[in-house]
């Protein structure tokens, strides 16, 4: 791992809390509660096992309860565990007045005692930045040395409640093998016990967003686009909870539908908060050896960077001439893989040419999550134009131009999650209207140990197997004891009535200005492609020499989105109508034909012609039947 100097100060998430001077009670055998609560992001079913690690007697300072006297808890080979924390390179230190070289914060350590006093806050200047707190680190090395004896365990969804006797340090984990890792996530944390006490998880599932960009301000699920167009993409997470673990993968997968073609590593850009990261450096993007995903973009070590601080990543692709056209959108799915247990231990840095930076050496033996796919769809439509002379049918044209403008009402589709009333559904609506798969409980007894001379309180069962409190103290020794847990039923709406989540598309619009220029060719054949729903003016800019303008053509595009958007094969339904024009289905769904014909222009008489000759033929007739009259009246004056 990277070994940098690096000031810290090492703040308890246990609370340990020493002193000279304690007001001391006997060591307890109380019940206790350790109620675990998940992160709200995983919904998988937890068994969480609690050890007790430390113990000692019960002693109040300033008016907290603290332990004093404190030894190894039944719950760990304390020698061992001594052993392992002194050979433990995380632990070497450069302690509190000491200017050079490194020590085993715990080289000096003989007891229990000792070690507790270690974690009770030494400000040192660690060796290793993968580690956050000297905490985090104990337990990682406590669990490895765990006896089998378990105080308490405890399985359920969200709060899940441990049952232990006994006030100390316990380190709480999950059962080995029990979690969906594809899901969920083992955890495992320290806490103090001299009470009931809570603990929230900090291990977490970490989520991602992925949108399309619909103009440079604008993301949303889907968007239409023309074959030839650049598409870009936005990816929206953050950095995960990584504590208590020596290296996290976080790995993002992209995979493009064959309609679209990878603009490459270049037009990948990664940041993470407001810092811009260095690509080949903080992060790398892998195109080889990925098939059949486009890339994968591994960060080199997500650990630098500030727990929940926004991650945005962007890149960009082309729409080729595979591109799906018409009703069926061209899909682009991403997910993300993480480090889902804590015990795994990655084994420091990898050397080019053997590995892979920010991927595993051999992904089928580490524990990795993935997040559930996230899609975007693009849908291509067109308009297919045939132009004839003077009859459809007759010739075709060759050199017309249109402009086809408008504005184009492109779509974005949102997935919203409701709930319906069903009998096959495994939801509870609670009062204050949200839902949970965790089912009403009823008031119950539930074990928590055998009792003591010195226990006071809890409840027996008595020769009638009833559940009583004794009046005399002496009944508990030896005695199964209980507790009254009160049940849930109250917190909801109904306990009877279940619900089935359900996913819907909201579909919004946008506008988008459109002016797309088109020459037909010698089969009079334009297609106009990367249009949504709105209203079109389709002008012929350019006439062939000899046929007549067209005036200008209105067509009208209407679009339906799918109504569920869950795989991303969803189809969506087009429309195209025109007053001028006989706009028809084409063969495919979602693509549309139309014929336009030019007329010849009317041709005017012109000199030399016809007309010229009309006039020369009867100015002759006229100069015949003068000569002719001429001669006639001569013949008759010579009689």
């Amino acid at each position: 791992m990277k070994r940098i100097k690096k000031v810290v100060s090492i703040l308890l998430a246990m609370a340990m809390v020493f002193a000279m001077t304690l007001t001391a009670f006997a060591a307890d055998n109380d019940p206790h509660k350790i109620t675990v609560t998940q992160n709200a992001a995983d919904k998988t079913e937890h068994t969480y096992d609690a050890y007790q690690i430390f113990k000692g007697d019960l002693a109040e300072k300033g008016g907290k309860k603290v332990l004093s006297n404190i030894e190894w808890g039944a719950g760990v080979n304390g020698n061992a565990l001594l052993a392992a924390l002194k050979q433990d390179k995380d632990f070497d230190v450069v302690l509190e007045n000491e200017e050079d070289g490194l020590t085993n914060a715990f080289a000096n350590c003989k007891t229990a005692a000792q070690v507790a006093e270690v974690l009770s806050g030494a400000a040192f200047t660690s060796s290793n930045v993968s580690i956050t707190t000297l905490t985090d680190a104990f337990a990682r090395v406590a669990e490895d040395n765990l006896t089998n004896v378990i105080a308490g365990t405890a399985k359920g969804v969200g709060n899940v409640e441990i049952s232990v006797t006994g006030s100390g340090y316990y380190l709480v984990k999950d059962k080995n093998g029990t979690v969906d890792t594809a899901n969920g996530a083992y955890t495992r944390f320290m806490l103090e016990v001299v009470g009931d006490a809570t603990a929230t998880v900090k291990s977490e599932v970490p989520s991602g967003d992925k949108q399309v960009f619909i103009d440079k301000d604008t993301t949303g699920d889907a968007n239409n686009a023309s074959i030839g167009s650049h598409v870009s993409y936005k990816i929206t997470s953050e950095v995960p909870n990584h504590v208590g673990y020596n290296y996290y993968y976080f790995i993002m997968n992209d995979t493009l539908s064959e309609g679209f073609t990878f603009d490459g590593a270049a037009s990948v850009a990664v940041k993470v908060g407001n810092a811009t990261l260095v690509q080949g450096t903080d992060y790398y993007v892998y195109t080889e050896n990925v098939a059949p995903k486009a890339f994968r973009l591994a960060f080199a070590d997500i650990m630098d960077y500030e727990v929940g601080a926004d991650i945005v990543v962007t890149y960009s692709a082309t729409i080729n001439d595979k591109a799906v056209v018409g009703t069926t959108g061209n899909p682009n799915t991403w997910n993300l893989e993480y480090s889902n247990n804590p015990d795994d231990t990655f084994d420091g840095e990898r050397p080019d040419g053997e590995n892979t930076p920010g991927l595993p050496a051999d992904e089928s033996s580490e524990a990795l999550g993935q997040t559930p796919d996230e899609k975007t769809l693009t849908y291509v439509t067109k308009l297919d134009i045939t132009k004839w002379a003077n009859n459809i049918g007759e010739r075709t044209l060759e050199g017309a131009e249109f402009t086809l403008t408008g504005t184009s009402k492109q779509v974005v589709l949102n997935t919203v999650e409701y709930y319906e009333a069903s009998a096959a559904g495994t939801y509870y609506l609670l009062l204050d209207g949200t839902y949970t798969e965790t089912a009403p409980e009823g008031t119950k007894y539930v074990e928590i140990g055998v009792g003591t001379e010195n226990t006071t309180t809890g409840y027996i069962k008595d020769a009638d197997g009833k559940y009583v409190v004794p009046t005399d103290k002496a009944q508990y020794k030896g005695a199964t004891l209980y507790k009254l847990v009160k049940g849930t039923a109250e917190k909801y709406a109904d306990v009877n009535t279940k619900y089935e989540k359900k996913t819907a598309t909201e579909t919004t619009y946008v506008d988008a200005d459109v002016s797309i220029e088109m020459t037909t060719g010698e089969d009079g054949k334009i297609s106009f492609k990367d249009l949504g729903a709105g209203t079109y003016t389709l002008t012929e800019t350019v006439t062939p020499e000899g046929f007549n303008t067209l005036e200008p053509i209105t067509i009208t595009i209407g679009f339906t989105a799918p109504e569920k958007v869950t795989d991303g094969t969803e189809t969506c339904t087009w429309t195209m109508t025109s007053d001028q024009l006989n706009i028809t289905p084409g063969t495919t769904a979602g693509i549309f034909a139309a014929d336009v014909v030019n007329k010849s222009g009317s041709l005017l008489p012109s000199t030399g012609g016809i007309g010229t000759t009309i006039f020369y033929v009867v100015g002759g007739i006229l100069v015949i039947g003068a000569g002719i009259l001429l001669v006639t009246k001569r013949r008759m004056k010579a009689q």
